[in-house]
């Protein structure tokens, strides 16, 4: 969904003229304070990203730990568990990618939001930094880091499904 900024300015601002008439001396106070609510709210929501990630690799950690300390100590001997658990891994990483992408849509808006207010104020710090690093454009300057995020799940993937592939009973398939 491609919002113009023209719009955005729509969303944002639409009681801006009623506000300014009914409490003219203190809307600028109210500008700020909304700005500086909101920052913090886009703060907030990086960091619930970063928890997301951290408890998304903490579980894949442990599947592949317990995996290995499994087939280290031969606890079990059916490789059943290397054919099930791997799915389970799977669907795992793939809530986490989809989780990363609904956080990376998320940024984009509040990014949106945050670069029309500060074109009401004297300086656009966001704004400003955005065009230094490229807008996320060309890998030379900036990447931006939810692109990055979404490789460890699908790394994970592959190696669940690697785990799956090796445990496969590969000869019980051409023995007739």
């Amino acid at each position: 969904m491609n919002i113009e900024k023209e719009e955005i300015d729509n969303l944002l601002y639409k009681r801006n003229t009623e506000h300014k008439e009914n409490h003219a001396d203190k809307y600028i106070d109210h500008y700020l304070e909304q700005y500086r609510i909101y920052i913090h709210v886009f703060n907030s929501t990086s960091q619930r990203r970063l928890k997301s990630n951290e408890f998304f690799l903490t579980i894949n950690t442990a599947i592949i730990g317990i995996l290995g300390y499994i087939e280290s100590t031969n606890l079990i001997d059916k490789p059943v568990i290397y054919l099930l658990v791997p799915f389970v891994g799977i669907a795992i990483c793939y809530s986490w990618y989809r989780i990363i992408y609904s956080y990376r849509i998320v940024k984009r808006a509040k990014y949106k939001v945050i670069h029309s207010i500060e074109k009401k104020l004297p300086l656009s710090l966001f704004e400003t930094e955005w065009e230094i690093l490229g807008k996320g454009k060309g890998d030379n300057k900036y990447k931006p880091l939810s692109e990055v995020e979404m490789y460890i799940p699908m790394i994970f993937i592959v190696l669940y499904i690697l785990i799956f592939l090796a445990n496969i009973p590969w000869p019980n398939f051409f023995i007739r």
